[in-house]
């Protein structure tokens, strides 16, 4: 889980780093809701060091340090940790001896007790229950007519959780490098469809169904909602509502027909418009301040795919103005 350097995930966002036992508690039950903190070696040197990120529907965090427990009431989110150096995790009556190439989904209700070993790293994802089943629904096209489920004792399958786990990275990376803005906001429901996706559940059979096909005039009016809104971040309910149709029947067709997808055209298009302001005459705006305006918190991603699309530099295209 380290970075280059020895940096960690999330370093720009850090919440804690102490040697005291009382700063320590404090510190995680303010920040992880935990409502006991044990630290059982007293031999052991004390040191903690947190990072957490956290939007209004999700919260990415990172731990390493010393061996203590913690207990978890129920909340109102899911949780999966991925965890290097060792740690046993008790989801209700039931426990769970978690390795670097596992993790575990906890459902809200549960309460749980996490006790870590010394040296441990713990990378975890917390997802509100309202978001994830309003990605459910966008991905199905229904309502679910039951609660949303996980398999409590393990991902299941290490390549799935993998890819998740290579997700919440990837997205810590970006947060950890990027300006917050629309950019991050479609990351993280990319992230809870990852999680929606390379978790087994009891709707897990819906997702993997063949998506049924949707009518010409629904691709056209995908195109036609992303040129209307490519200011704002574009969430997969706002395509289901637009075109009446899942979003999973959306991403397929639009694939299909246009060979690219819905986010791949949105990109292309908020790259054109940011064109259009560097070209424009009269105008003041720096390439970062048009970067932001169009959605690109990564100015090192803005430049490169900027490059690929018109073949010069955004500062080219400004100076030529």
């Amino acid at each position: 889980m380290d970075q280059e350097h020895g940096a960690k995930p999330l370093d720009s966002f850090p919440i804690l780093r102490s040697r005291s036992i009382e700063e320590i508690r404090e510190a995680l039950v303010r920040s992880y809701s935990a409502r006991r903190f044990d630290f059982p070696n007293r031999a052991e040197r004390i040191e903690l060091r947190a990072n957490q990120w956290q939007s209004r529907n999700i919260a990415l965090s990172h731990l390493s340090g010393m061996a203590f427990q913690l207990e978890f009431p129920s909340a109102d989110f899911f949780r999966q940790a991925f965890i290097r150096g060792g740690a046993a995790i008790r989801i209700g009556r039931s426990e769970k001896q978690v390795a670097s190439a596992a993790s575990c989904v906890i459902p809200p209700e549960a309460l749980v007790t996490s006790t870590f070993a010394s040296g441990f790293e713990h990378f975890g994802l917390r997802i509100k229950s309202d978001a994830l089943v309003s990605k459910l629904t966008a991905l199905m096209g229904a309502t679910p007519s039951r609660g949303l489920e996980f398999d409590r004792t393990s991902s299941g399958d290490v390549a799935a959780a993998g890819h998740l786990y290579r997700m919440m990275m990837f997205f810590a990376a970006e947060v950890d490098s990027s300006t917050p803005g629309i950019e991050v906001a479609e990351l993280e429901q990319a992230l809870i469809v990852s999680f929606l996706s390379n978790n087994r559940h009891n709707y897990s059979a819906f997702l993997e169904d063949r998506a049924r096909p949707i009518a010409s005039w629904q691709v056209r009016r995908v195109e036609e909602y992303i040129e209307a809104h490519w200011d704002q971040p574009l969430t997969i309910e706002d395509l289901a509502r637009a075109t009446s149709a899942s979003a999973r029947s959306i991403f397929h067709q639009f694939k299909r027909s246009r060979g690219r997808t819905p986010m791949a055209f949105l990109k292309d298009v908020r790259l054109r418009h940011a064109r259009l302001m560097l070209q424009r005459a009269g105008t003041e705006r720096s390439v970062t301040e048009t970067a932001m305006a169009c959605g690109f918190g990564n100015l090192g991603h803005f430049a490169r795919d900027y490059f690929t699309r018109f073949g010069e530099r955004p500062s080219d295209t400004l100076k030529r103005r």
